[in-house]
């Protein structure tokens, strides 16, 4: 009998007694190692059931295995352009908000050339049935009473820029409310990629592949391009406005639960690029039109728009 306890208490010692084993495949310990120790020692003959020797036990939802924000103790960086909350410059109220401006712009001209890159070509511009204009983004900057902006029971727009090919898409889109931030995607192919804030210098950043660069948008227009001009630029506008809408495929846009009174609405269609001789994109200004509308209570003004303006 003292010849067995002896025997157990050396056993326990040298095979370190009731500690756990940091390499244990999904244990509390296991940074990955234990898992993947295991798949790569596996002998598959089947599929399922007892056909399968060495099968790698499925990890606990606390137990994370190959990657992820658990593995290696690994977090995802916080960004630093959160959205910062503040007041809006206007009174905001839910009360007498039942009138609207709906309507449609149109390009009744000739159609722009289209762009020959080593892509592909690109339109200039996109045109749906009927003339209509796609993607101008349509707005109302100066109010004076309004309906919320921001915070958890209301939308929050803009953000995704993607790099595809020879293109940034989309050409353009708002941001609202500022400040705020824009997540540009890679693709397959490396980048430099080259954001100029409104008013200030621009900034070029390392696009990897299928990677992200994120960049902070203030009130105005932001232009997001490659450093060497042939990569086709996406423009980001950020605003303090809780009214506006981008045109569908028809050239229409609503906007909807303005107070009664008169607005300066504002047409913003991106530049329409050309292509130089050695491939880069040039641009000339954006086509803006103003456009004061007067809506009263409880009825829509109606209201067509012709880019380029004559």
């Amino acid at each position: 009998m003292t010849l067995r306890w002896t025997l157990a208490c050396a056993c326990l010692v040298a095979c370190g007694g009731s500690r756990r084993d940091p390499s244990t495949p999904a244990g509390d310990h296991d940074d990955g190692s234990g898992l993947l120790a295991q798949a790569s020692t596996s002998l598959r003959i089947g599929n399922t059931g007892s056909d399968e020797l060495g099968a790698v036990p499925s990890p606990g939802p606390s137990e994370g295995a190959f990657g992820g924000t658990s593995y290696a103790h690994w977090t995802a960086p916080a960004w630093s352009y959160a959205n910062t909350p503040r007041p809006p410059r206007y009174v905001v109220t839910d009360t007498g908000l039942d009138a609207s401006i709906e309507g449609t712009v149109t390009w009744p001209g000739a159609m722009p050339a289209m762009l020959k890159t080593p892509c592909g070509p690109l339109p200039a511009i996109r045109l749906g049935a009927q003339r209509g204009v796609r993607g101008v983004i349509v707005f109302i900057e100066h109010i004076t009473t309004g309906r919320g902006l921001g915070g958890t029971d209301r939308a929050q727009l803009g953000g995704v820029i993607a790099k595809h090919g020879c293109a940034l898409g989309p050409t353009a889109q708002l941001a609202v409310p500022v400040p705020s931030s824009v997540g540009i995607h890679g693709d397959a192919q490396p980048t430099r990629v080259r954001i100029t804030p409104p008013g200030g210098p621009a900034t070029t950043f390392e696009l990897q592949e299928g990677g992200l660069v994120t960049a902070e948008i203030k009130p105005g227009v932001t232009r997001i391009d490659g450093e060497d001009g042939k990569l086709a630029a996406a423009w980001v506008i950020g605003i303090e406005s809780p009214y506006y809408s981008v045109t569908d495929d028809f050239g229409r846009f609503r906007i909807e639960q303005l107070a009664p009174g008169t607005y300066d609405v504002t047409f913003w269609q991106p530049p329409i690029a050309t292509i130089k001789a050695d491939g880069s994109f040039a641009y000339g200004p954006p086509i803006v039109v103003h456009r004061s509308i007067h809506v009263v209570a409880k009825q829509t003004a109606n209201v067509t728009i012709a880019l380029p303006p004559r």
